[in-house]
């Protein structure tokens, strides 16, 4: 047993290791040293190397080393690449140009956080002037909501658009969109303008079933309730679930609950096996393995519940055969068998999740409930089951967010009850609705009230004060030794008096680090847009913003990124563009994250947005518009206004002059020629480019976040000026005091930074 796992083990470690171009080398080190301690167990009598020796040989270790390396060389081999005649290879034809594409609809559409409507299109033909060519492969494609009404999957459209290429994140930590599209086989997206139905395709299938059941469950629920009833029986990736409800069960740390996954099965499981504990285990074993069968094609074949119910398929085989099942090694070989079909799971975030959250409660609930034992079992076990799948997801998800739900505990025991009601409730009435629509709707009329009490409950829960603690992602290094230390607990025998220490170690493990890095860091970050020009700026003991962009900008990528930074409190912000696009930014940030001040620096009227902030229960200082030559000063930075149209803002940071200019550009050589300005250390240009005033001013640093410059400009640009950066080509641009200027996406060597 201990040989199949480490075999298993094997596999996914050399997966693991293609998250550096050169892992194979650390598989070979990791390998050579297992074998090392081999060999040296036998020739020494050191009491550590004692269980080394009676360990497995080394012709075994050296054949684990083998499956490493064949599991790391099998992803690489297993990446999709687009074929010969893949959409994506047309793409720099046609970039700049509308197109329409004919294709057939493969998914469901459904709306996103942009509020935008996307699905995946199985692409057949191209059409754009003058041309028409055959294609073939998969697109992401984005409609407005009214276009992309009443599509479905089977049928044959013609969209209208943009075609592009996917780009990874522009911002450090940033989420890799292209990355997420390549794993699914889609390397080129389409930004639809308009649709057109050609064929309406079929009217059955497994979206059909899933639409059937959602209709009958909002008819009698309402759209709120109704929606999230179905998200326990589909999971939310089929259900367009109100993005502000599912953000309050995501706080909360209740986002399992809307993810079909193992708690599903486990519930759905327990209910028939419940009920059909008078018959014989064969029947047992036929009634489950049909209730796993209609859940997994309810929710759809994902890594989660594919997991989930291979792992319930062997608890039953178990059931019916009457065999004593080592969970552990069912869980391993599930994952390893998930990986060879399908390598790239190994980075999906929700296989991660699912996989170490059912291995906690494998192996952390029993221990635990033990410890529980002055409690009733019912509410032993209340307790043990959140606290396991929380201790082996956490450092996972500050890896990943850097944020930790601190009533995770408390929401998983309150809640609990209610979940398994909505859960085994909503599955019998869908079930049921599939036949006959009215009266599954009728019995999952029966679940309003605990609905509403589930809602309820989040939404105080999510409310509480520090709600979720912001400490910011975890390095690699810490990641491992937080699940070392978990592996150690649960492979070793802990007494009571080990217990603190290794709590201790954890906590100085995440907080040490972290606490180092808000105490010293001193780091710039301007990211790659140009209308409003954004940037962050960290230095020990406060945080500055420049604008918020819009909705979407502020929740998607501002949000992110300071939370991953582990700043959950803005010190100073400030606006430099008032328009009613740029002003819905602020009120996304400020429900996120506290914000001491913010003053908007422009001539235009600021009525508007304080009405804005004062929806979100802000409490700034009053807003007003800074005055030219006023100054204001945040910990190590002094802001000035030079100018108001366009503005020129000029940043004292460290003792180095930096100068922003943005805004409608009107021309600056006549101005300067009359006002002295000193030539800044770095120029931050954010509008249209003006080659003879970046000249003029002689910075020894550019960046350059305009979207509109020609090659030769560039090229000119680079020759006169040590370091240009070019955000549209170089992604987001970050300064640190230690390593100077570093670039999103380096394509090019820079010199070491003036700073």
């Amino acid at each position: 047993m201990l040989n199949g796992a480490i075999l298993c083990i094997a596999w996914i470690v050399g997966l693991l290791s293609t998250a550096h171009s050169n892992g194979w080398m650390g598989l070979l080190g990791l390998g050579l040293g297992l074998i090392g301690m081999r060999v040296l167990s036998l020739r020494t009598p050191w009491p550590l190397l004692y269980p080394w020796r009676r360990g497995p040989r080394v012709a075994f270790w050296l054949l684990a080393l083998a499956i490493a390396l064949l599991a790391s060389l099998y992803f690489f081999l297993r990446i999709p690449t687009p074929g010969s005649r893949d959409i994506s290879r047309i793409v720099p034809e046609v970039s700049r140009s509308p197109v329409t594409i004919t294709g057939t609809i493969k998914t469901m559409p459904r709306l996103t956080r942009s509020q935008t409507v996307q699905f995946q299109l199985q692409a057949l033909k191209l059409q754009a002037k003058p041309t028409q060519k055959t294609v073939r492969g998969l697109l992401y494609v984005s409609l407005p909501p009214k276009q992309g009404k009443d599509l479905h999957p089977g049928q044959r459209v013609e969209v209208s658009g943009y075609l592009y290429k996917p780009r990874r994140s522009a911002t450090p930590q940033g989420f890799d969109f292209e990355d997420y599209l390549t794993r699914s086989g889609i390397f080129a997206g389409l930004r639809g303008k308009t649709v057109t139905v050609k064929q309406s395709g079929g009217t059955w299938g497994g979206w059909a079933v899933r639409q059937r059941i959602v209709r009958s469950h909002a008819r009698f629920l309402g759209p709120e309730k109704g929606a999230l009833v179905s998200a326990m029986v589909l999971g939310h990736r089929r259900v367009n679930l109100p993005f502000d409800l599912r953000n309050r069960f995501v706080k909360v740390g209740l986002a399992h609950a809307l993810a079909a996954s193992g708690f599903h099965v486990s519930i759905i499981l327990a209910g028939l096996l419940k009920a059909t504990d008078h018959l014989s285990p064969p029947t047992q074993f036929l009634s489950g393995l049909i209730g796993l069968i209609v859940f997994i094609f309810l929710s759809g074949f994902e890594p989660s519940v594919f997991r989930a119910v291979l792992m319930g398929m062997a608890g039953l085989a178990a059931v019916a055969t009457n065999q004593k099942l080592n969970p552990v090694g069912v869980l391993l070989l599930v994952a390893v068998g998930l990986l060879v079909i399908q390598p790239q799971w190994i980075w999906d975030l929700g296989f991660q999740l699912s996989f170490l959250a059912t291995l906690g409660l494998i192996v952390t609930v029993p221990p635990l409930t033990q410890r529980l034992d002055w409690l009733p079992p019912a509410i032993a076990s209340l307790f043990a089951v959140p606290i396991a799948a929380m201790l082996w997801t956490l450092p996972l998800q500050l890896y990943q967010f850097g944020i930790a739900p601190i009533y995770c505990l408390l929401a998983n025991i309150f809640t609990t009850p209610l979940l398994i009601l909505l859960t085994a409730g909503g599955f019998c009435s869908g079930i049921i609705a599939v036949v006959w629509p009215w009266a599954g709707g009728l019995l999952a009329w029966l679940l309003a009230i605990p609905t509403q009490g589930l809602i309820w409950l989040v939404t105080q829960i999510s409310e509480l004060p520090g709600a979720s603690l912001t400490l910011g992602t975890l390095s690699i290094w810490q990641l491992v030794l937080l699940y070392g230390l978990l592996v150690s607990a649960w492979l070793l025998p802990i007494g009571k008096q080990r217990l603190p220490l290794l709590m201790t170690l954890a906590v100085g493990i995440i907080i040490l680090p972290i606490w180092h890095h808000q105490v010293h860091r001193f780091q710039i970050t301007i990211f790659d847009r140009a209308t409003p020009p954004m940037m962050v700026i960290q230095q020990p003991g406060s945080t500055l913003v420049l604008n918020s962009g819009d909705r979407n900008t502020a929740s998607q990528t501002l949000v992110p990124f300071l939370q991953r930074q582990g700043i959950d409190q803005v010190d100073l912000a400030l606006a430099t563009d008032l328009r009613p696009r740029w002003r819905e930014g602020w009120p996304e940030l400020l429900q996120q994250l506290s914000v001491k001040k913010l003053i908007p620096i422009s001539l235009t009227d600021n009525t508007a947005l304080q009405e804005w902030i004062l929806k979100s229960q802000a409490q700034p200082e009053q807003l007003r518009s800074l005055q030219i030559g006023e100054q204001l000063i945040q910990n190590q930075t002094q802001i000035s206004v030079l100018r108001h149209q366009p503005t020129l803002l000029q940043f004292t940071i460290n003792q180095q002059k930096w100068l922003m200019v943005a805004g409608r550009y009107q021309g600056l050589l006549p101005w300067l020629q009359t006002t002295q300005v000193l030539s800044p250390q770095v120029l931050w240009w954010s509008t249209k480019v003006d080659l003879e005033v970046i000249n003029q001013l002689q910075p020894q640093a550019l960046i350059l976040t305009s979207r509109h410059i020609d090659a030769e400009s560039l090229s000119q640009l680079e020759r006169r000026i040590p370091q240009v950066y070019w955000t549209p080509r170089d992604g987001a641009v970050q300064w640190n005091r230690d390593r100077g200027f570093e670039s999103t996406f380096p394509l090019s060597e820079n010199p070491a930074s003036p700073l």
